[in-house]
């Protein structure tokens, strides 16, 4: 299954940049062609201006009329349908989000497929878990098996879309999820070729290994992109707020954002589009200063405004523009300080590229993967360590959310930001449990024990569960308090082994606590008898929430100084 999700929406994934490209040669040059096309006014001259506008119109009209789910830029919305809605998308959403998506961007939005094609792939493979019977769980998986397909066949990436899956949508790391996600990448990445699509997508003459001055530097940027990260996260939500404020319906914000979008392309044709040559020209370390801070400001206007409208697209391509354009600034003042005026500008522009995304999103080892696998530049790895760790480190101590999370914790939604392993799948049963537990004989009878468990005497008083053994110890049965008390008042002469019972849910004293919670809450009950796993069941202790509860209490003492 997972291979043929990841097949599939390879698929639509590139199905999805053909419709762009052919949307773009339409409408700024009135051609009909899928091959790359330019956003640009040779064709149209000033009216072209006019062509962004449109298609923010038309974007306007789908979420009104279709639905509103198509605006956004990808990401926090299949986040969305994974936390909020048990991984279901519908069909209709499916559908209306990468048509939106290929409007924006094919009438010059200046947004980046992958957000899109990720929740747009993340969709279709929701789609396959509602039409196979499958799970709350294994619906999670398939989504986000998609999703690490569909940025893979953008990309060119297998292990970004890994790490972007566990990272921002599945927050666990077992096999259960990883096998699936990892082998619908990897089909994705072989039916990529097939289509002839850049591979690397931006490739990066390597360097020599580096050294302290190319670290120093890396971790310079780190502090910029993370500074960046802060700010256009920060002036995105402000944007937003702005729109919110206009005394007109949100279906038309879209077609403004897009007249801005129009007029900032006619002063810089560079800011129309998903801007990869931008990132190429980059990585080439050739773009004079005032073309970088021409186009780090007329880039980030566009993007942000536009996208504060509401409209549909990614953020990944020109969030890393920005980042590409804040590495090479710094990297260009570094030069003027001694030792640092050797430092390759496009090593700069690709440490800040990687660094920003890990500010907004703080999906560290995506970030670093994709610097990676996104150059083939092998010997920037430990410089993308750091740049990413350094902005990653800035964004959390500047903010509560990120890009991703800052609108879903508006709503109330709550999205997690680490993961780790199960405490409880640390601790044994028998590290745990209550190992002399009370324990009655099966001659006596439950008026008796009814009047001992009625008394004030310690720890009678208090026992909620009464295992029954023989005088080898093997459990005969257990009786709650609940069923001491009901007896008592039918046949208070009768002997407790009358009243139990026989064969109770028990725990073994090797598997793990987190075997032994889960078995509790299937059979809604809250103490186990912990029996041998062998030959007779003799009583070993007993095991209830509290001890459980302490096990937790262990990590907490853990972290304490």
């Amino acid at each position: 299954m997972a291979a043929l999700v990841g097949a599939v929406v390879a698929i639509a994934g590139i199905g999805l940049l053909k419709l762009i490209w052919l949307i773009t040669n339409l409408s700024f040059h009135g051609r009909i062609s899928t091959h790359e096309g330019s956003a640009d006014f040779s064709t149209l001259g000033a009216w072209g201006i006019l062509v962004p506008c449109a298609g923010g119109l038309i974007i306007g009209m789908i979420a009104r009329f279709g639905s509103a789910e198509v605006r956004g830029h990808g990401i926090p919305e299949a986040m969305q349908g994974v936390i909020e809605k048990r991984s279901r998308i519908s069909l209709k959403v499916a559908i209306l989000k990468p048509l939106s998506t290929a409007i924006s961007i094919g009438t010059g939005g200046p947004f980046g497929a992958e957000g899109p094609i990720i929740a747009t792939d993340g969709a279709v493979s929701s789609l396959f878990g509602q039409v196979i019977p499958s799970s709350t769980v294994e619906r999670k998986i398939l989504l986000a098996a998609g999703a690490a397909a569909g940025m893979t066949a953008v990309f060119g990436t297998p292990l970004a879309g890994v790490l972007l899956a566990i990272e921002l949508l599945l927050f666990e790391f077992r096999g259960r999820s990883l096998i699936p996600v990892a082998i619908a990448a990897g089909s994705a990445m072989g039916l990529r070729a097939l289509f002839h699509e850049p591979f690397p997508m931006l490739p990066l003459v390597s360097v020599e290994a580096p050294g302290p001055v190319l670290s120093g530097g890396s971790v310079l940027i780190g502090l910029a992109a993370g500074g960046a990260s802060v700010f256009i996260t920060w002036a995105l939500h402000a944007i937003e707020d702005l729109y919110e404020r206009l005394p007109v319906h949100w279906m038309w914000w879209p077609a403004l954002g897009g007249l801005a979008v129009g007029f900032i392309g006619w002063i810089d044709p560079r800011t129309l589009g998903p801007g990869y040559h931008n990132l190429r020209e980059l990585l080439s370390g050739e773009m004079a200063l005032g073309a970088l801070a021409t186009l780090a400001l007329l880039k980030f206007l566009s993007w942000s405004i536009c996208l504060g409208s509401g409209t549909a697209g990614g953020t990944l391509a020109p969030v890393m523009t920005l980042g590409g354009v804040c590495g090479a600034l710094t990297v260009h003042l570094l030069h003027a300080v001694p030792g640092f005026e050797g430092m390759p500008v496009g090593i700069g522009a690709l440490v800040g590229m990687a660094a920003i995304f890990a500010g907004v999103s703080r999906a560290l080892l995506t970030s670093v993967a994709f610097g990676f696998e996104a150059t083939h530049s092998s010997a920037a790895f430990g410089l993308l360590l750091l740049g990413c760790a350094i902005a990653v480190l800035v964004s959390r101590l500047a903010m509560h959310e990120s890009m991703m999370t800052e609108k879903l914790a508006r709503k109330g939604v709550k999205v997690p930001s680490d993961y780790e392993p199960d405490i409880l799948h640390g601790f044994t049963v028998e590290e745990a449990m209550l190992k002399q537990p009370l324990t009655i004989s099966r001659t006596i009878t439950v008026s008796r024990l009814a009047e001992r468990i009625s008394g004030t005497e310690e720890p009678w008083s208090t026992a909620r569960l009464f295992p029954i053994v023989d005088e080898a110890g093997i459990l005969l049965g257990v009786i709650s308090r609940a069923d001491v008390l009901a007896a008592v008042q039918v046949a208070p002469d009768s002997s407790v082994l009358e009243a139990v019972v026989e064969r109770p849910v028990v725990a073994h004293p090797h598997e793990s606590l987190s075997d032994a919670a889960d078995r509790m809450i299937h059979h809604e009950i809250g103490r186990l008898p912990v029996v041998a796993a062998e030959g007779p069941s003799v009583l070993y202790g007993l095991l209830s929430r509290r001890e459980i509860l302490q096990a937790r209490q262990h990590r907490i003492e853990a972290e304490k100084r």
